[in-house]
Protein backbone atom coordinates (compact mmCIF):
# COMPACT_ATOMS: atom_id res chain seq x y z
CA UNK A 1 0.00 0.00 0.00
CA UNK A 2 2.87 2.39 0.77
CA UNK A 3 4.12 1.98 -2.80
CA UNK A 4 0.70 2.92 -4.13
CA UNK A 5 0.62 6.07 -1.98
CA UNK A 6 4.13 7.06 -3.10
CA UNK A 7 3.11 6.53 -6.72
CA UNK A 8 0.03 8.72 -6.23
CA UNK A 9 2.17 11.50 -4.75
CA UNK A 10 4.64 11.20 -7.64
CA UNK A 11 1.95 11.14 -10.34
CA UNK A 12 -0.64 13.56 -8.94
CA UNK A 13 1.19 15.88 -6.54
CA UNK A 14 1.20 16.61 -2.84
CA UNK A 15 -2.50 17.39 -2.44
CA UNK A 16 -4.56 14.18 -2.09
CA UNK A 17 -7.73 16.21 -2.70
CA UNK A 18 -6.58 16.64 -6.31
CA UNK A 19 -5.93 12.92 -6.90
CA UNK A 20 -8.38 11.01 -9.15
CA UNK A 21 -11.25 9.43 -7.24
CA UNK A 22 -10.39 5.88 -8.36
CA UNK A 23 -6.87 6.26 -6.93
CA UNK A 24 -8.23 7.52 -3.60
CA UNK A 25 -10.83 4.74 -3.45
CA UNK A 26 -8.25 2.07 -4.24
CA UNK A 27 -5.92 3.31 -1.50
CA UNK A 28 -8.76 3.79 0.99
CA UNK A 29 -10.13 0.30 0.21
CA UNK A 30 -6.75 -1.26 0.90
CA UNK A 31 -6.46 0.64 4.15
CA UNK A 32 -9.90 -0.36 5.38
CA UNK A 33 -9.62 -3.94 4.25
CA UNK A 34 -6.11 -4.83 5.31
CA UNK A 35 -5.39 -2.71 8.33
CA UNK A 36 -8.36 -3.02 10.62
CA UNK A 37 -8.63 -5.76 13.19
CA UNK A 38 -12.22 -6.44 12.15
CA UNK A 39 -11.30 -7.04 8.52
CA UNK A 40 -8.43 -9.31 9.54
CA UNK A 41 -11.00 -11.40 11.40
CA UNK A 42 -13.36 -11.36 8.41
CA UNK A 43 -10.57 -12.40 6.05
CA UNK A 44 -9.58 -15.23 8.41
CA UNK A 45 -13.17 -16.52 8.53
CA UNK A 46 -13.45 -16.35 4.74
CA UNK A 47 -10.18 -18.25 4.28
CA UNK A 48 -11.46 -20.94 6.64
CA UNK A 49 -14.56 -21.39 4.52
CA UNK A 50 -17.32 -19.96 6.67
CA UNK A 51 -20.38 -18.93 4.68
CA UNK A 52 -21.19 -15.29 4.05
CA UNK A 53 -24.40 -15.65 6.05
CA UNK A 54 -22.60 -17.15 9.06
CA UNK A 55 -19.89 -14.45 9.04
CA UNK A 56 -22.48 -11.70 8.66
CA UNK A 57 -24.45 -12.97 11.64
CA UNK A 58 -21.41 -13.51 13.86
CA UNK A 59 -19.69 -10.22 13.03
CA UNK A 60 -22.75 -7.94 12.58
CA UNK A 61 -22.06 -7.21 8.92
CA UNK A 62 -24.30 -7.54 5.90
CA UNK A 63 -23.94 -10.65 3.73
CA UNK A 64 -23.38 -8.29 0.78
CA UNK A 65 -20.37 -6.75 2.51
CA UNK A 66 -18.88 -10.19 3.10
CA UNK A 67 -19.60 -11.20 -0.50
CA UNK A 68 -17.86 -8.07 -1.79
CA UNK A 69 -14.85 -8.71 0.43
CA UNK A 70 -14.70 -12.34 -0.73
CA UNK A 71 -14.92 -11.17 -4.34
CA UNK A 72 -12.08 -8.66 -3.93
CA UNK A 73 -9.95 -11.33 -2.28
CA UNK A 74 -10.65 -13.68 -5.18
CA UNK A 75 -9.85 -11.11 -7.86
CA UNK A 76 -6.52 -10.34 -6.17
CA UNK A 77 -5.63 -14.02 -5.84
CA UNK A 78 -5.80 -13.93 -2.03
CA UNK A 79 -8.50 -16.57 -1.67
CA UNK A 80 -6.22 -19.45 -0.72
CA UNK A 81 -8.43 -21.59 1.49
CA UNK A 82 -6.96 -22.90 4.74
CA UNK A 83 -7.95 -25.41 7.39
CA UNK A 84 -6.75 -26.36 10.83
CA UNK A 85 -6.12 -30.01 11.66
CA UNK A 86 -9.39 -30.05 13.64
CA UNK A 87 -11.32 -28.72 10.63
CA UNK A 88 -9.78 -31.39 8.41
CA UNK A 89 -10.67 -34.06 10.96
CA UNK A 90 -14.26 -32.82 11.05
CA UNK A 91 -14.39 -32.77 7.25
CA UNK A 92 -13.00 -36.31 7.06
CA UNK A 93 -15.55 -37.49 9.62
CA UNK A 94 -18.44 -35.93 7.68
CA UNK A 95 -17.09 -37.36 4.45
CA UNK A 96 -17.01 -40.87 5.90
CA UNK A 97 -20.16 -40.85 8.04
CA UNK A 98 -22.77 -39.12 5.92
CA UNK A 99 -24.98 -41.49 3.91
CA UNK A 100 -23.43 -42.44 0.55
CA UNK A 101 -25.95 -40.35 -1.37
CA UNK A 102 -25.01 -37.29 0.74
CA UNK A 103 -21.23 -37.52 0.39
CA UNK A 104 -20.95 -34.55 -1.95
CA UNK A 105 -19.62 -31.03 -1.53
CA UNK A 106 -23.05 -29.45 -1.12
CA UNK A 107 -24.24 -31.83 1.60
CA UNK A 108 -20.97 -31.65 3.49
CA UNK A 109 -20.87 -27.85 3.25
CA UNK A 110 -24.40 -27.70 4.66
CA UNK A 111 -23.52 -30.06 7.51
CA UNK A 112 -20.41 -28.05 8.39
CA UNK A 113 -21.89 -24.59 7.69
CA UNK A 114 -19.01 -23.90 5.31
CA UNK A 115 -18.69 -22.56 1.79
CA UNK A 116 -18.99 -25.24 -0.89
CA UNK A 117 -15.77 -24.08 -2.60
CA UNK A 118 -13.86 -24.49 0.68
CA UNK A 119 -15.24 -28.01 1.12
CA UNK A 120 -14.26 -28.91 -2.44
CA UNK A 121 -10.75 -27.55 -1.96
CA UNK A 122 -10.23 -29.25 1.40
CA UNK A 123 -11.61 -32.60 0.19
CA UNK A 124 -9.08 -32.43 -2.62
CA UNK A 125 -6.30 -31.79 -0.10
CA UNK A 126 -7.49 -34.79 1.95
CA UNK A 127 -7.45 -36.99 -1.18
CA UNK A 128 -3.92 -35.82 -2.03
CA UNK A 129 -2.73 -36.50 1.53
CA UNK A 130 -4.37 -39.93 1.47
CA UNK A 131 -2.70 -40.75 -1.86
CA UNK A 132 0.68 -39.68 -0.44
CA UNK A 133 0.35 -41.98 2.56
CA UNK A 134 -0.55 -44.94 0.31
CA UNK A 135 2.66 -44.61 -1.70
Amino acid sequence: MAAEIRAAYANYGDDPDKWPQEVKHRIQGQTEEQHTAENKILRHLILHGYTNQYIAQERSKTPQYIQQLRGRMGRRGELDYQATQDELTQLKYNNEHLPKNKQNDSSISTAMHRDKDWVCCMREKLREADNETRR
